[in-house]
């Protein structure tokens, strides 16, 4: 039996999806059914471990798309039965930047390579194109709605999205994989600076805005006062992370799991046509 934490994630979803049509139906795990669930279907609760034991019984594959600060409790409730771990962590764990989430990250990691558990945790860096994801999304709502973009740092600083659907394959083929002991792998698309990301996207809803340096650190101190009254949910960390370049070769996720990721330009254009068709993006 596949078991997939996070299965109301967009990769939860759509690696659950994937794996039926291939033949290999999995349980998908909730933190509450919902309505059209399937009978194979579970609920628990990875705060508490409560039904966590339940989900987990007949495991021989175990995936998490949950969060990575969940890997010490999958890890304390797997049963003798599985075989093989799956996990979802987050490039955020070679970021050099302080930063709670990227702590998190580098924690979950080091927890799994100490189980020694066959299996791999993958690093993606910013996945876009599903329902849930709102970084491009958010991006796209300002494009449409101010006439300029500001850069913060000039905007030259290189970026590696990874469309959502490149994700689930490399998490298919993670599962279909045989792994000796703990691996990790990182999962990026091709590099591009974030000033033509930018271009990119205003392309893909057919505007033309300009974009304009402006210096990072204002920017910053600003989101930390707004923070501290409640104003704005923005982590300053993700702004600060601007002065940061990328730098994840995509080779290693060809090698290990035989995926090709797509190029931004045309991930971006399949995005924009799928959030038009649900009504997330006008």
């Amino acid at each position: 039996m596949i078991v997939i934490f996070g299965a109301s994630t967009n990769i939860g979803i759509g690696l659950a999806e994937k794996l039926n049509r291939a033949g290999k139906p999995a349980r998908s795990v909730f933190h509450t059914l919902r309505i059209g669930d399937t009978l194979t279907s579970a609920v628990a609760d990875l705060n508490s471990g409560v039904g966590v034991s339940e989900a987990l019984a007949d495991a021989k594959i175990v995936v998490s798309c949950a969060h990575a600060r969940y890997t010490q409790r999958i890890l304390e409730m797997l049963p003798p039965s599985v075989q093989k771990l799956v996990l979802m962590g987050s490039a955020w764990r070679y970021s050099g930047i302080e930063n709670p989430r990227a702590d998190e990250v580098r924690a979950a990691e080091k927890e799994f390579i100490a189980s020694g558990r066959d299996g791999v945790m993958l690093h993606p860096t910013m996945i876009y194109g599903g329902r849930q994801e709102n970084n491009i999304l958010r991006l796209l709502a300002f494009i449409q709605r101010f006439p300029v973009i500001p850069a913060p740092g000039g905007g030259s600083q290189r970026v590696q999205p990874i469309y959502v659907d490149d994700v689930v394959a490399a998490l298919h083929a993670a599962v279909n994989r045989t792994w000796h002991g703990p691996n990790i792998v990182p999962l990026a698309g091709p590099p591009l600076s974030w000033r033509e990301m930018v271009r990119l996207c205003s392309m893909a809803i057919g505007v033309h805005r300009p974009i304009v340096s402006v210096p990072a650190a204002p920017i910053v101190v600003a989101l930390n006062s707004l923070r501290l009254i409640g104003i704005t949910a923005i982590d300053p960390a993700v702004l600060k992370r601007f002065a940061e370049d990328v730098n994840i070769p995509v080779v290693t996720m060809q090698e290990q799991l035989s995926v090709l990721p797509r190029d931004f330009q045309t991930g971006i254009a399949a995005a924009v046509a799928n959030w038009r068709r649900s009504g997330q993006l006008p």
